[in-house]
């Protein structure tokens, strides 16, 4: 189960570890986003931090103002649900996020007030998701 909490901004947050290609590990504040279908964002400093290898390009990323770009995409290793998983990484500048690629197969429960507790626990076996082959 991962734990985070609510700020004073009324966003959900939860603090996870990213591990990159280098050995270096990094505990990064996310907030979470029930827009952002793919699995996490990070700026281009953390990138770097991490020497993240660069997986491609998405051509078409329309942000949540509208506007569209070229993104790159890059992969790292977090612990989620207690396996090291591998995840895409969107090249965004601003506030890290975690989306719902990510969130797919878990119960996310915020109580929105500021201060509030976030958690995210994984759903039994039974109630996953299928993915497709």
């Amino acid at each position: 189960m991962h734990y985070g909490s609510v700020n004073d901004a009324v966003e959900a947050n939860v603090s996870l570890d990213v591990h990159g290609e280098n050995g270096a590990t990094e505990q990064v504040a996310f907030i979470i986003d029930t827009g952002f279908t793919d699995e996490i964002s990070l700026p281009q400093a953390v990138i770097s931090r991490l020497g993240l290898p660069l997986s491609g390009y998405a051509d078409e990323f329309i942000l949540a103002d509208g506007t569209t770009g070229r993104y790159s995409i890059y992969a790292a290793h977090i612990l989620w649900h207690g396996q090291l998983r591998e995840v895409e990484v969107v090249n965004l500048e601003g506030d890290p996020l975690v989306g719902m690629e990510l969130l797919l197969g878990s119960n996310l429960n915020v109580d929105a007030i500021p201060g509030g507790m976030v958690t995210i626990a994984e759903l039994p076996a039974e109630s996953q998701p299928e993915m497709p082959c």
